[in-house]
């Protein structure tokens, strides 16, 4: 069993925010694997299929950690079967990356999921969302919508960090990354 997590704020106000890119990746596997999010005891929103648990945190960005060890405690899933869908500020929108380990950076809600699982070693599917058009302070950015140029071009990220995830249910690691992490 592996288990994905798309990171967000929960609350219609923040459906659309750049901070939700998590969210809404998760939101399209769920529809690929033809599965429904119900409310769970996780505090939060979680999808079931044969070979994948979906999820999405009640909690805010930044305390996602709970949910992530909750659900992986309970259905017994090692850190090297969970994916996390997040935002990444660092890279230009348009663009995704598939990582494994490493340090949460400057992502309050990877650096919380990596204290709460007390380990490092799960898969990161990284959603840019860098623009020319980012200016001021970086949480009115993160936490802004994204415009109508910007949403058309996430659109077609999601799609292949969707394709990406869902082999993830039945493909090693290695493949999808020299597969979705090439450049074109």
């Amino acid at each position: 069993m592996k288990l994905i997590v798309g990171l967000g704020n929960p609350g219609s106000q923040y459906k659309f925010t750049r901070h939700n890119a998590g969210f809404l990746a998760v939101d399209e596997i769920a529809k690929k694997l033809n599965v429904n999010f119900k409310s769970s005891k996780f505090n939060g929103e979680i999808a079931k299929s044969d070979d994948i648990i979906l999820g999405k945190p009640s909690t805010f960005m930044n305390k996602s950690g709970l949910f992530v060890s909750q659900v992986a405690n309970f259905y017994k899933i090692h850190p090297d079967d969970i994916m996390i869908i997040h935002d990444e500020k660092d890279l230009d929108l348009g663009k995704s990356v598939i990582k494994v380990g490493g340090s949460g950076g400057s992502h309050n809600g990877v650096i919380d999921v990596i204290t709460q699982l007390g380990s490092r070693d799960f898969k990161r599917l990284k959603i840019g969302i860098n623009s020319p058009e980012r200016k001021g302070e970086l949480k009115n950015f993160v936490l802004g919508n994204f415009t109508a140029t910007e949403f058309t071009i996430l659109q077609e990220v999601i799609q292949k960090a969707a394709e990406a995830s869902v082999l993830f249910g039945f493909t090693d690691i290695l493949t999808i990354m020299n597969k979705y992490n090439a450049k074109k």
